[in-house]
């Protein structure tokens, strides 16, 4: 499928209105909708609690108690299914064709068998720490071995491009090889290895969360301070990594909710999957090792106002963090573009995930404060800051891939005027966000821009 779609246009970049720059595009999320499944899901946890529900099934509890509700009020209130971003168009009714629905039902299973592959190639997968995970993977493989059937016959008849990345995966595995488009099927792949990466970690932390709150109790940590800290701060974690693994399974048009696109380059991998296991191991413990040991805690631990006022500020930040996971709905996905956001956390600043986080990690490990020396302190600091610095590439990586989307060269035109960072901007210049650096770089990728970047930019000059 070629794509005939005009390339982000410098000239008309600059002649967007002041007034233009201001306007945020709208959202794919409903942050009340999003609110409302997370106390749903909060109350979820005490069902967890209250009948200790084993490993895998409170782990799928907790999924579907988030997900079933997002999925059913977005289809009443947002009617996400009409959305042109999903390539369905229900005024239409394709002529059956058996043969791509077969087609795309053997790129399907391929997909399958190349998850498969993945997994039996590398050897951590078969630590115990993916026990539970093979368990869950087991009867999501049997859904899409079964339910993939029905539901590609019942797409199909309402795509507005039949031929998807499942038909032209299917193509490939059949040898029709002059009849494929490659970058499709890169984009295929790339998106389901962000998949195959990131949900069994989620999935398994998950679990280890769960199993803190199932033996755990709030009203006794609320007693003290310390303990109250530490119930909070994985409650926060647990409502992530549920967003997350509801994230990396609902990739599905019909929820708006599939990967438009996936990052395309190695520098954006690279910088993305470093920050978790197992990678995070190797470069924490002989790069990045920037704690010491020595923790906001031990250092306050004396001194009860001063302890109280930073633990809450470390909350604080980590819930921003956790109000950004949960803007996404069941959209959350490193690596892949899945609708911009503009509402919850991003309606202040660009990166606000990564701006917390970042920040929380400062307080929590302290390394400008050492019992060792003062050069210890600045070693210390030094490794931190390399740290932070990998996620300023991590949010740049991102910036170039989500550009290709006309929506977040509004948004991030938006920001430059309405970030909380904007002061920032003057002092910082190569923080403020700049779509023209990347009209080269997304030459190679611009088959995969959404709507007409050049005509969006044009109605609202």
């Amino acid at each position: 499928m070629e794509n005939s779609q005009p390339k982000l246009d410098p000239v008309m970049l600059k002649k967007i209105s002041p007034k233009y720059k201001e306007i945020l595009p709208k959202s794919p999320t409903s942050m009340a909708i999003n609110l409302i499944a997370t106390s749903i899901l909060i109350f979820g946890f005490t069902v967890i609690k209250r009948y200790n529900i084993s490993d895998v099934e409170s782990a799928v509890f907790a999924m579907v108690s988030l997900a079933l509700p997002i999925i059913i009020l977005e289809y009443f209130f947002l009617k996400t299914y009409k959305r042109p971003s999903t390539g369905l168009n229900f005024t239409i009714k394709n002529a059956t064709d058996t043969k791509r629905i077969t087609i795309k039902i053997i790129g399907l299973y391929g997909t399958i068998g190349f998850a498969a592959l993945i997994y039996w190639l590398f050897p951590i997968y078969r630590t115990d720490f993916y026990d539970n995970y093979w368990i869950f993977i087991k009867y999501i493989a049997l859904i899409l071995l079964v339910g993939g059937i029905p539901y590609f016959i019942l797409l199909d008849k309402y795509l507005v491009e039949p031929s998807d990345g499942f038909w032209h995966f299917g193509m490939m595995l059949l040898g029709r090889w002059k009849e494929i488009n490659t970058k499709i099927i890169r984009q295929h792949v790339l998106g389901w290895v962000v998949k195959l990466f990131f949900l069994p970690l989620m999935f398994c932390f998950l679990i280890e969360n769960l199993n803190y709150i199932k033996t755990t109790d709030f009203f006794t940590a609320m007693g003290f301070f310390p303990s109250l800290y530490d119930y909070m701060y994985n409650l926060i974690f647990t409502i992530d990594l549920v967003f997350a693994g509801v994230g990396y399974l609902m990739t599905m048009k019909i929820f708006d909710s599939q990967v438009r696109t996936a990052e395309p380059t190695v520098l954006g991998w690279i910088v993305a999957i470093g920050c978790y296991q197992p990678f995070w191991n190797f470069f924490y413990g002989n790069y990045f090792n920037y704690d010491n040991n020595f923790y906001w805690g031990d250092l306050w631990s004396n001194i009860h106002p001063v302890y109280v006022i930073w633990g809450v500020t470390i909350l604080l930040l980590l819930f921003i963090y956790v109000w950004a996971t949960i803007t996404f709905g069941i959209r959350f996905s490193n690596l892949t573009n899945r609708g911009i956001l503009t509402n919850g956390p991003y309606r202040f600043c660009m990166h606000p995930a990564y701006v917390s986080k970042n920040l929380s990690w400062w307080l929590i490990s302290v390394p400008f404060i050492s019992q060792a020396s003062p050069w210890e302190a600045v070693r210390l600091s030094t490794l931190l800051l390399l740290f932070n610095i990998i996620y300023y590439f991590r949010a740049i990586t991102e910036e170039r891939h989500l550009s290709q989307d006309p929506n977040y060269v509004k948004y991030g035109l938006a920001m430059n005027e309405r970030s909380v960072f904007r002061g920032l901007y003057r002092i910082f210049p190569f923080l403020k966000y700049n779509p023209e650096k990347y009209l080269k770089q997304l030459e190679d990728y611009s088959e995969f821009t959404v709507p007409k970047v050049a005509g969006a930019v044009r109605e609202n000059a």
